[in-house]
């Protein structure tokens, strides 16, 4: 591998200490290292990009942040169909492969000794009354989340003609990959990041049917706003872009034939890294 882009979290690295020994490791054998131009000034042996100009050519995207910077970079990743891989420097850091104290791992990249995981995202349309569909410009690696905005939501999900009402602060919709983020919190199962399934899970539910609903991957699922109140629902897409549902319109959600490559330096087991990740013990 002779072409990364760099992708430092400034909140996270803010002297570059890390961003620094990335870069040492990588000049090691990469021949260009690409970096944001208004960062070349704080980086030796970089090569500036600007942001109209992205380095089609690279063959990796590595940040160096944790999860929320990842998700920031995956529409440059389906984009450009190039991979990713973070070197952890936040909480938890369920997405990236590399903590802080491993950076040795990077050598890896120069023998090609890695694996690159593809996973499933999310597409999403809004459904008007005369039957139009409206596809919404953006796809969720982690989940979509319908919420009431500050008050109660009733909210009824479909999968084909049936449907099921929900009285609850949201609902979440989430890939295997955004199992083990909001959807966890919100009492959702873990899944494995390879299977092909979506994840409904109700926020603080007023109701006694409280559980996650594990859909397979054909399903396709649409959200209908039907409260009575004037304001529509949130709805966020990875914690990011932000729209309105209101009562004009049926959201709907389906797995998108778009898939973001993460690339991973070590093999990696659900259990082993929900221990490692969560601080729990294992044998």
């Amino acid at each position: 591998m002779k072409k990364i882009v760099l992708i430092p979290n400034m909140h996270k690295d803010k002297d570059f200490t890390v961003t620094r020994e990335v870069i040492a490791i990588l000049s090691s054998f990469c021949t260009h290292i690409y970096v944001e131009k208004t960062l070349t000034g704080h980086l030796p042996d970089v090569t500036s990009y600007s942001e109209d100009a992205f380095p089609k050519d690279a063959e990796l995207i590595l940040l160096i942040g944790g999860d929320g910077t990842m998700l920031r970079a995956a529409p440059l990743s389906l984009r450009y169909n190039i991979p990713l891989l973070g070197v952890n420097m936040g909480r938890l850091g369920y997405l990236t492969s590399v903590e802080q104290g491993e950076l040795s791992l990077l050598y890896l990249l120069r023998d090609n000794d890695f694996v690159v995981e593809e996973r499933m995202t999310l597409s999403l349309s809004f459904l008007t009354g005369q039957g139009k569909e409206e596809p919404l410009p953006y796809f969720a690696l982690n989940e979509v989340a319908v919420t009431g905005m500050g008050h109660l939501a009733d909210i009824r999900l479909y999968e084909g003609e049936e449907s099921i009402d929900y009285r609850a602060d949201g609902l979440l919709v989430a890939t295997p990959t955004g199992s083990t983020a909001y959807s966890l919190s919100a009492g959702g199962p873990v899944i494995e990041d390879d299977m092909d399934a979506i994840c409904v899970t109700p926020i603080c539910p007023r109701s006694f049917f409280s559980r996650s609903l594990l859909f397979g991957g054909k399903a396709v699922l649409r959200i209908e706003n039907i409260g009575s109140r004037e304001q529509g629902l949130g709805i966020s897409i990875d914690g990011r872009e932000n729209f309105v549902l209101d009562a004009t319109k049926t959201l709907e959600i389906k797995k998108s034939s778009q898939k973001i490559r993460i690339l991973s330096l070590q093999p990696k087991r659900l259990l082993r890294v929900l221990c490692t990740k969560m601080k729990m013990n294992h044998f």
